[in-house]
């Protein structure tokens, strides 16, 4: 029997856990953490339209439902020619193909700087912001704004700090920008010259705060550098069909992976979700034999920032609106996807 081994719990492992069959395949599962915590609801936990349960999946028990084996582990390192993972414990694990699907990661945490990536960092963050008494927002895309006004709504004395210009001058940053202000967000259009408290800058005060956190977007982990595989910025590169370019018994998907054929697709949960189908069925495809199929990404989709409770923007291409409608749909397309891992 052949042994699919998956390493991290993202969008499109979620989908072959789901959808993965087990006649003649044993899939292995390793993360670093029993739940995965859904980032598209995020800043709806930030602002109390959801209580932590409602945006968190138990990949255990998903894995037990859908008759495969989960490990709570945390992979230091891959092998591709001996095909054996090794994990944070000790312990090793063989495979006939293994795919990572980890996210990726943010800055190293100390007493100040915060994280959210890994994901399970989220609640012990998010916690840490609402009792900082001078928290930070670093960055100036979709996440960065949307904390912010997650947690100014919720009461949150929380500071953004941006580029000059919002979401690289998307047509939406006016948009965006009227409702920080209407939200009375203290906000400082000027990226600092580092990172370590005191926040300094070229033409603003020196800013004191006792939790930062940065989300300035996508950081390779290091599992890949640590395994020596190929790689551009740390991110694993893989071909249409998902493989790494090194070895073909290897594949990855989301965040941690850069296409050679489209290295400028965006590294988010959007890009896993249409990754996942082709994943899977490359998988099962490479274990018995097959021609593998061919991923080709979808240019423009729908991208909401939920700007608090009934408040959002919703994006498509170079097109924007601020109906409240953004703001529904999103819930429900988030809770549509969060019915499909309940177990």
């Amino acid at each position: 029997m052949k042994r699919i081994l998956l390493i991290g719990a993202g969008h499109a492992h979620l989908h072959c856990i789901t959808h993965g069959p087990t006649e003649d395949v044993e899939w292995l599962i390793l993360n670093a953490s029993t739940y995965q915590y859904y980032s598209g609801m995020y800043s709806g936990l930030a602002d109390g339209t959801y209580g932590i349960d409602e945006i968190r999946i138990n990949v255990a028990a998903l894995c037990r439902a859908y008759d495969k084996q989960f490990i709570e582990e945390t992979v230091i390192k891959i092998d591709p020619v001996e095909k054996v993972v090794f994990g944070a414990s000790g312990r090793h694990y063989t495979y006939d193909v293994v795919s990572t699907n980890i996210g990726s990661f943010d800055w190293s945490e100390d007493t100040t700087r915060l994280s959210i990536k890994p994901n399970y960092r989220l609640p012990d963050t998010l916690k840490r912001l609402q009792q900082a008494k001078r928290p930070v927002v670093l960055g100036s895309g979709a996440a960065a704004v949307e904390m912010a006004a997650s947690l100014k709504v919720a009461d949150v004395p929380i500071t953004l700090i941006t580029d000059p210009k919002l979401l690289s001058g998307h047509p939406a940053a006016e948009a965006i920008a009227r409702r920080l202000k209407e939200l009375d967000v203290y906000w400082i259009r000027e990226r600092p010259i580092d990172d370590e408290p005191p926040l300094r800058f070229k033409h603003h005060p020196p800013i004191e705060s006792d939790a930062i956190i940065c989300l300035t977007g996508a950081k390779a982990p290091v599992l890949f550098a640590d395994s020596k595989l190929f790689t551009q910025d740390g991110f694993l590169l893989v071909n249409e069909q998902l493989q790494a370019l090194d070895h073909p018994s290897l594949f990855a998907a989301g965040d941690a992976a850069t296409l050679v054929a489209y290295p400028d697709i965006p590294k988010n949960g959007v890009t896993a979700v249409r990754q996942a189908p082709i994943l899977l069925a490359n998988l099962l495809r490479y274990v018995q034999e097959e021609a593998l199929q061919t991923y080709r990404p979808q240019m423009n989709y729908l991208t909401i920032l939920s700007m608090g409770p009934r408040h959002a923007v919703s994006m498509y291409g170079n097109q924007y609106s601020t109906h409240p409608f953004g703001w529904y749909l999103k819930r429900w397309i988030d809770q549509r996807f969060m019915r499909k891992y309940r177990p």
